[in-house]
């Protein structure tokens, strides 16, 4: 990334300041490019003019009363434009998560008091035929007021500053009402500031945008951090993984972030094509495999050779990074890839943060650990207990002032200071070790503490299991918990290795199968540790819109 120290137009301390001095570096660069690279194309300064124009327009006298301003589209350039063109004339973005029910979206749009939102056509009916009170700018040239009739907008005049708040996030909800997050562009540019030494990004680099740009994780991560770094972003045509890989290929992608069930789809995708083919393949692959494995513990990434036709074949020749964020990923995916040559990097963060805490860097990958803390945020393990472990604490210029008119929350959130962010963990050679969720944490009858995340890492160990969510219950007329589990089965392996019918499956062998994986890796834990009860489903696990699972759903 580009030092933002340099002599360029703009005022760094707001987005769209520090976006215009980006984009005096390099107006020709193609800065956004629109279905998977076959839509419309900005270069940085059609983008620069365009957003400065819409935010003129927004400063018009009669939208004064316009503070909060909802954002409801699919991903595509005009989203990012809006964004920033929000930002910049001092108002706050509210995105607005496009796969919301009816009845959630309505509680956004009144517990922000919403009176515009921008929106895609595919949205614009919707709300118009549910909300009178609402003006609606659409994307699209038809629209009567197609981009606040920017031809004739001054941008002259940009009045937002660095303390004013850039973006209302409402919360995913995983356990009731969503809270509503408030970031300043100074919380945001920190962030990006601390990861600008992290993860260098520039010119050379495009990035393929999949996760839903309402995320935190993909708004800051692939959105914000490639527009300062001059970067080029592609906005995948779909989430399905064919058209994920044409649309690497075809732009010679660099970096895409995702959360862990993306991760954990195409590893399965990959590893049964390994288990289908012929015996010579399976074997030379385990070989060279095992050779990786040896040069890593060695600090050589041998991958990256070892396995360059396979990449090539993939379309994944230009990949350097894939970033992974959002919730746990499982350490032996994440040695998976990291092994066939490609760096799959975890890091952690939440919201609140804007949103990156931590992340692993590509010359110092611990499988399992989300990395060293960002240079410019400090963390603090609080009581810590056996093994170091205790509740994590952030400090930082990139931390949220606050939930939006929920003092209460916002008391308990921070305390003098310092961040409570609800995760446990601990520090071990500079990295940060989450080890799970404090309101998740399972105690047994003797008092010991359980953490079911690591239980569920040693369950998707087994190729049978797809998805699983570790819980504990209550032991009947005796204290403590015991530890339960509902199981996703993968069904595509079940058809590799007994010929079950996806269509048509027959839960008794599932059911069998299952049950000896679950006692298999119950033999290599701690008694007080294993799963005293499981239930298989077929269905995918209940999940939020940001691909969290809804955890109090199965206890």
């Amino acid at each position: 990334m580009s030092s933002s120290s340099e002599s360029n137009p703009g005022d760094a301390r707001t987005l769209f300041g520090a976006f215009r001095q980006s984009a005096s570096r390099q107006p020709d660069q193609i800065a956004m490019k629109a279905d998977g690279g076959r839509g419309k194309t900005y270069t940085y300064a059609q983008l620069a003019d365009l957003i400065g124009q819409v935010a003129a327009g927004l400063s018009r006298a009669e939208l004064s009363g316009y503070r909060e301003i909802g954002l409801l589209s699919e991903n595509r350039p005009e989203w990012g434009i809006a964004y920033l063109a929000i930002t910049a004339a001092g108002k706050t973005v509210v995105p607005i998560d496009a796969n919301l029910k009816p009845a959630e979206m309505a509680y956004i749009i009144e517990h922000a008091d919403l009176k515009a939102i921008f929106v895609s056509a595919k949205f614009e009916k919707i709300l118009n035929e549910r909300y009178d009170h609402l003006r609606l700018f659409t994307f699209d040239d038809d629209s009567p007021d197609f981009w606040l009739n920017i031809a004739a907008a001054d941008t002259s005049t940009i009045p937002s500053e660095e303390n004013q708040v850039a973006v209302l996030i409402f919360t995913s909800g995983t356990t009731g009402d969503p809270k509503a997050v408030q970031l300043t562009h100074r919380n945001l540019l920190a962030n990006i500031a601390g990861i600008d030494p992290a993860l260098p990004f520039g010119k050379d680099d495009t990035f393929l945008c999949v996760l839903p740009l309402h995320h935190t994780f993909e708004a800051t991560c692939g959105f914000l951090v490639p527009l300062m770094s001059g970067s080029t972003i592609v906005y995948a045509r779909s989430l399905k993984s064919n058209e994920i890989r044409e649309d690497i290929a075809a732009n010679s992608v660099t970096v895409m972030c995702g959360v862990p069930l993306l991760y954990e789809k195409l590893y399965h995708s990959v590893h049964r094509k390994i288990q289908s083919a012929p015996a010579p393949n399976r074997i030379l692959f385990k070989v060279l495999f095992s050779l990786s494995g040896l040069g890593w513990k060695m600090g050589y990434k041998w991958g990256k050779l070892l396995f360059r036709s396979l990449r090539n074949k993939g379309g994944m020749d230009a990949m350097n990074m894939f970033v992974s964020g959002g919730a746990a990923l499982p350490p032996n995916i994440c040695r998976f890839f990291n092994l066939l040559g490609l760096d799959l990097l975890q890091g952690y963060g939440m919201t609140e943060c804007s949103p990156v805490i931590s992340v692993n860097r590509p010359d110092d990958i611990k499988f399992g650990s989300v990395g060293p803390p960002l240079s410019n945020v400090q963390i603090s393990i609080e009581d810590p207990g056996e093994g170091g472990v205790g509740e994590i604490l952030v400090k930082s210029d990139a931390v949220t002032p606050g939930y939006k008119d929920n003092p209460e929350e916002t008391a308990q959130l921070i305390r003098d200071s310092w961040l409570y962010t609800g995760d446990l963990g601990y520090l071990r050679d500079g990295h940060l070790w989450i080890t799970g969720r404090k309101k998740n944490l399972i105690v047994s009858a003797a008092g010991k503490n359980i953490y079911p995340e690591q239980i569920e890492e040693a369950l998707l160990e087994s190729p049978y299991i797809m998805e699983t969510v570790v819980f504990g219950r209550a032991k009947e007329s005796r204290q403590g918990e015991q530890v339960c589990a509902v199981i996703v089965p993968d069904l595509d392996q079940f058809k590799t290795g007994y010929g079950v019918s996806p269509g048509d499956p027959d839960m008794e062998l599932i059911n069998r199968v299952i049950g000896e994986e679950v006692a298999r890796i119950n033999s290599s834990m701690t008694d007080y540790k294993r799963v005293k009860d499981f239930r298989v489903q077929i269905e995918e696990l209940e999940k939020t819109s940001t691909k969290k699972v809804r955890r109090f759903v199965y206890k």
